[in-house]
């Protein structure tokens, strides 16, 4: 039997960085992975990273997450930079103009994050090929841009190996032990039993069947397919998209990949900004055990497509192997986090609903509060009572 203070159970973003903070704070800790770090949705995110929210949680939790994925190299030890500030453009159109403007503004005056507002004459400026049609006010986020989710999930997890914590990969959660009304520990697929008194849960698109079957308790979540182009852009794709670009009236998002690739990746808007209900959504899967992590060429073709009318220069890009991630998606496109009811000393962090990364090493942070103290006010409007 092994003895520890807490499990975390997942070594995505958030289980990383939570290990890595209670590590930190000289508590001990066991992370376990079924694969490896990042392994999973994680690893095959898009990484960007920005400050623009409808909701003010949000908000601070991204931009709390950008800190740490920035502070990576001094913090973990880590030998390169794991982020790149390459700034967010977002553009938006004349139906969401209203609530994105008093968005913007609160993230500028009250929470002072480093956003810009635009008229679209100043993004015509910065974006020379860019179709301006529709936009009728920009952001800008100079601070921005997008992370590596491999390196800094790994960086994480080793830093917390290092500061003392275990890491046991290769094996399964299958069962999580209770004991007179709270949490005992974790039995694991190889045959070992970790006794602790407080568990973190945050295994992604496994949470909802894992927690529902071992507690009985349901989490809202659903697994969508979310796929990614990747355009060859030759040695210039810092030259025809120098920042990260979201376009709400297009729905769709794109990135610089280095100097050679851009991803774009479809965007309904929903948690972020407003849902877009026109906007096609993704397909749903039951089984993370049994996802197609790859695209093929029409589907990568077809998602470049979106943003073909707003920047035609991706109509001479070549389409290289696109690739496809698994989100954990709740119903109202916010992450559910909170304790089991009625079983003390288990937190359950799910339905990233695509914020993961950015939000990440934040909520990691956030969730070894909820765990250690009892509550944290960056989460509580994430709790589970919101569907009740």
């Amino acid at each position: 039997m092994i003895k520890t203070d807490v499990v975390v159970i997942g070594a995505g973003i958030v289980g990383a960085s939570a290990a890595w903070h209670l590590a930190d704070q000289g508590i001990d800790a066991v992370l376990v992975e079924r694969e490896h770090p990042a392994s999973g949705p994680t690893g095959t995110s898009s990484a960007v990273s920005h400050l623009f929210y409808t909701e003010p949680e949000l908000s601070l939790l991204a931009r709390r997450g950008c800190e740490l994925l920035k502070a990576v190299p001094e913090i973990t030890g880590h030998p390169d930079p794991v982020f790149h500030d390459v700034g967010m453009l977002w553009a938006c159109g004349e139906n969401n103009e209203a609530i994105w403007r008093k968005s913007a503004t609160r993230i500028r005056d009250e929470e002072g994050g480093g956003i810009e507002l635009l008229t679209p004459d100043a993004v015509a400026a910065m974006a020379p090929g860019f179709n301006m049609d529709g936009i009728v006010l920009a952001l800008w986020e100079e601070g921005y841009g997008y992370g590596d989710p491999y390196d800094a999930t790994n960086a994480f997890a080793a830093s917390a190996r290092d500061k003392g914590a275990t890491l046991k990969q290769q094996t399964r959660a299958i069962a999580l032990e209770t004991e007179g009304g709270r949490i005992a520990g974790v039995a694991l697929s190889n045959g070992e039993q970790i006794a602790a008194d407080r568990v973190i849960c945050a295994m992604g698109p496994w949470t909802g069947p894992f927690i529902g079957e071992q507690t009985g308790v349901t989490w809202p979540v659903h697994m969508e397919r979310h796929a990614m182009a990747v355009m060859d852009a030759g040695d210039n794709a810092r030259g025809l998209l120098p920042f990260a670009w979201c376009d709400d009236i297009n729905a769709h998002y794109a990135r610089p990949e280095g100097n050679h690739n851009i991803l774009i990746g479809t965007w309904a808007g929903g948690g972020t900004g407003v849902r877009n209900e026109d906007a096609e959504r993704p397909d749903q899967h039951d089984d993370p055990d049994n996802f197609d992590f790859g695209s093929s060429q029409d589907e990568s073709a077809w998602i470049a497509e979106q943003m073909l009318p707003r920047f035609p220069a991706v109509a001479e890009l070549g389409i290289k192997p696109g690739y496809a991630c698994i989100y954990d998606m709740s119903p109202d496109d916010l992450p559910v986090i909170d304790h089991v009811p009625g079983i003390e000393g288990l937190v359950v962090v799910a339905g990233s609903s695509g914020h993961g990364f950015k939000t990440g090493p934040a909520v990691g942070e956030e969730a070894v509060r909820l765990a250690t103290t009892g509550s944290s006010a960056l989460l509580e409007s994430f709790g589970l009572s919101r569907f009740a």
